[in-house]
Formats: structure tokens, sequence, C-alpha cells
């Protein structure tokens, strides 16, 4: 591998985070492109197994993937995160290419807790009169959240039994977990790359009448110094190092004073971050992967 790595961006739809990893690269001196699945040709033809587009065999030409496109080609995306890994180079995240299917919010928080790491209570039923018993065990109001929910949809506070059972009975089996009522005003945004918390993270509060945080909810979002919040920066490093999400944002809110992981974001976007901290995101994402391809360079 030559001083300045080629690294694949695979994503489709932001734009922003897209147009930012190519600027980081640019400033760093690194090629960055940019290809969606759609782009992207599986070949095995009695030969040898070849992942291509228009400029060829990809696991030739780059260094290094960040895989940042799942549904609805989950097994595909996997697919590639291991074809890259056979070829020797660099997978952001590497839990890709070993995990297996498993992608799911329930995976995630099983794990977490296993690791006595601070999560809601929370479960996923398949039989609806169960997920009545766990409610009413939970208290209301409680959280309905599909298991595959991100960006804040498919987040649901249900007030009563009545309203438990309207939303859930629209839904598949299994669709939802059902999750306690964290009352807290506010809730935080830790951004990891490699394991380490970004020494900025921002305090988000839900607008009035909203009990969801998520940049897209137009809610007060407050820059502040992770290292002022300890607790919260282990937390999240934790968070990320248990599920092995290289680049990952932890969302955390608090059960009074003991914070909690909301989710580890396998995918996080980024714009609303550095538009309220500033802070190079991508930039710090780019370093971490050139430094990986350096370590990954044959001796």
């Amino acid at each position: 591998m030559n001083e300045s790595p080629r690294i694949l961006w695979l994503e489709s739809g932001d734009l922003y985070t897209i147009r930012r990893g190519a600027e980081a690269g640019r400033q760093r001196g690194i090629q960055v492109d940019n290809l969606e699945m759609l782009d992207l040709t599986f070949s095995a033809d009695g030969v040898a197994p070849l992942l291509a587009s228009r400029c060829g065999d990809l696991t030739s030409r780059y260094d290094a993937v960040i895989v940042r496109s799942f549904m609805p080609f989950v097994s595909e995306a996997l697919t590639i995160a291991r074809l890259f890994r056979d070829a020797g180079k660099v997978v952001i995240d590497a839990s890709t290419t070993d995990e297996g299917y498993a992608m799911s919010k329930m995976h995630d928080y099983l794990l977490l807790a296993r690791q006595g790491i601070g999560v809601p209570r929370t479960f996923q039923c398949f039989n609806p009169l169960e997920a009545e018993e766990h409610a009413e065990m939970i208290g209301y109001p409680c959280v309905l959240k599909t298991v595959f929910g991100s960006e804040g949809h498919g987040v649901f506070k249900v007030n009563s039994v009545d309203e438990l059972r309207r939303t859930l009975w629209r839904r598949k089996p299994g669709e939802f977990m059902i999750q306690e009522f964290l009352p807290a005003e506010v809730d935080y945004r830790v951004i990891v790359v490699g394991y380490r918390a970004l020494p900025v993270m921002v305090q988000r509060r839900p607008r009035p009448g909203e009990f969801r945080t998520n940049f897209d909810q137009a809610e007060e979002v407050t820059p502040i110094q992770t290292d002022e919040y300890p607790d919260m920066k282990s937390l999240a490093e934790n968070a990320a190092r248990t599920l092995r999400r290289e680049f990952s944002g932890v969302d955390i809110r608090c059960r009074g004073t003991t914070p909690l992981v909301l989710e580890a974001n396998r995918r996080p976007g980024f714009k609303g971050f550095e538009e309220a901290t500033g802070y190079d995101v991508a930039g710090d994402l780019i370093e971490y992967v050139r430094n990986k391809c350096r370590l990954n360079q044959p001796t």
C-alpha cells in the first residue's frame, strides 16, 4: 500500500456524510470514493468471487472500505465486508466481517446488559398478551420501539393499555420492543471513533411536547466537553467496544442520576453534530482509517 490509502465509502442517501468524507480525504491527500449498493456487481463465474463496479474489482482498487449502507441489502453489505477482509483490506466496522446477521436493537441491548452496561428495561415479545403483561410491569407511560428503527422513526410513547394495543396490533409480532420511559429533560450524544469518545459531545433537549431527541427533531442542542462527564464518556466507550462499533454514535439518557445507553448506532449521521460543535467528525474517522491501513501493511 502507498502512503495515502484509497478508501471506499459505501453509503447511499445521506449526501452530507458522503460529501464530508470525501472532503476530509481531500484535505489529507487521501482518495475517498463513494459508491452505493446499486453501483455494484457481484460475480461468481467459476473463477473467483468478484466485487466490481464500472471501475473494476473494488477489493484490488481500494485499501479500505467504510460500510455505511445496510438496508435493504443487509446480506450483500456483509458480503462486501467479508470480501474486503479476505483480500487483506481494512473494514470499518471490523465486526461486520464476523458478527453475522444479528442487526437489531434488542441484540445490542442483550450484549450490553450481559457486560454490565446500563440499558433501559426492555422486552421484545412475540405474543401481544405477553407484551401487555410486560408493559404493566414496567408501568405507563412506556416506550415502543421498532427493532430496526433509526433517526427517531418507529418510536412511540404510550400512556395506556389501549394505546399499546392500537400500536402493537398494527405491526407484525415481535417488531416492537417495550421499554421503560425515562422522564429525563435531556439526553446526550457521544460520538466514538476507534473506541475513543471525541473530546466534545452534545446535550439534547426535546422540543416542547416531544420526548424524542434526534437531530432531525428540531431539539435544542448544546455542545459540551466530554471530559466534564467522565461517567458518560466511559459508558459510551465501553458500549462501542462491547458491540465492536469502531465508529458509533452512542445515545445516553439518565434514570435519575444513572446514565443508560439508549443506542450505539453503527452508522451515525453527524451533520447536526458537526454543525452544533464545529468538530471535524469526518476528519477523525478518515485519520483513524488511514492509521489502520498503515498498521495493516505487510511487514
